[in-house]
């Protein structure tokens, strides 16, 4: 386990009202991932 944590936040209303899926969050979990970052949380505000 790593000693560095992430957090994502991802900005946009529309991922909030589901009209949209964040594959963004979901790349970045996977590269931060494979460089043995753990990512902790996804956090998604209203923009």
């Amino acid at each position: 386990m790593s000693d560095v944590k992430a957090e994502i936040i991802a900005v946009g209303t529309e991922l909030l009202l589901g009209q949209i899926s964040n594959t963004n969050a979901q790349w970045i979990s996977k590269q931060l991932a494979d460089n043995g970052i753990d990512v902790h949380f996804h956090e998604v505000v209203g923009g």
